[in-house]
């Protein structure tokens, strides 16, 4: 019988360090946090960049949960930082997802620290959650090797309000594939929600069911059942897409 364990998520900065330590990969992590719904804060952005060459200008880019924060600038490390000075440009696609996009002229080619301070202010949504997820960096016109991982953001207190939504998927028991694949999944709208499970070396592996239909806004648990031989001791990804086309992605291990 496999016996399975959730890959684990939020990584401490020195752990993540330490997996890519003489690798050209470069990292940004923005850490899990805590924040009361109404206030607004500084969330600090580390990164470990080894840039080679011509620097040009450095572009990070961030998706972020705009329903639940709003982005109120950027704070830079000053004379002991990356860039002398930080400037963003912020735009909200819809409801759900935001782009922000952060500048500035790199001043050295390798460095470990912080490289500024971000700062949101939250929104709706109590006792639920927003995230933040780095997804690309430029040097000039150089897409660079990027480790990221997404930041929650826990959102509590603050006045009573009308529920918000959230899409997201997590494990559902603490050895998923002992039996089949249990997963907790939520939903900011009602409609159809598609899944796809991955090998990490790019195979899918079918999925029964592989989508289902959410009649309300709320959180769902589904079991999903497979071939014992399809299910081997490794990692995979489970993919989520629900109807209005936002993905959340889950990483598992599976040992036997």
């Amino acid at each position: 019988m496999a016996v399975c364990t959730r890959w684990i998520q939020g990584l401490v900065w020195g752990t993540l360090l330490g997996a890519v330590a003489g690798t050209a990969e470069q990292v940004v992590v923005i850490r899990d946090t805590v924040l009361e719904q109404g206030r607004s804060a500084a969330l600090p952005i580390w990164v470990q960049l080894q840039l080679e060459g011509d620097r040009g200008l450095l572009r990070l880019s961030l998706f972020y949960s705009a329903q639940r924060l709003r982005i109120l600038g950027i704070q830079g490390n000053g004379q002991q930082g990356l860039c002398g000075e930080l400037s963003f440009w912020d735009t909200v696609f819809n409801g759900d997802t935001g782009r922000v996009d952060l500048y500035c002229s790199a001043s050295v080619q390798t460095y470990t620290g912080i490289l500024g301070w971000l700062e949101v202010e939250v929104l709706a949504g109590r006792d639920t959650v927003a995230w933040i997820h780095p997804f690309e960096l430029r040097s000039g016109e150089q897409v660079l090797p990027l480790r990221a991982t997404t930041a929650w953001i826990r959102i509590e207190g603050g006045p009573l309000v009308e529920p918000v939504g959230v899409d997201e998927v997590r494990i559902g028991a603490p050895n998923p594939f002992a039996d089949r694949l249990w997963v907790h999944y939520a939903v900011a709208r009602p409609g159809w929600v598609s899944f796809q499970l991955f090998s990490v070396s790019g195979i899918e592996i079918p999925l029964m069911p592989s989508r289902v239909y959410a009649p309300r806004v709320g959180s769902y648990v589904i079991g999903f059942r497979f071939l014992p031989w399809e299910i081997a001791s490794g990692g995979y990804v489970l993919r989520m897409v629900t109807e209005r086309g936002t993905v959340r992605f889950l990483w598992l291990l599976c040992v036997k």
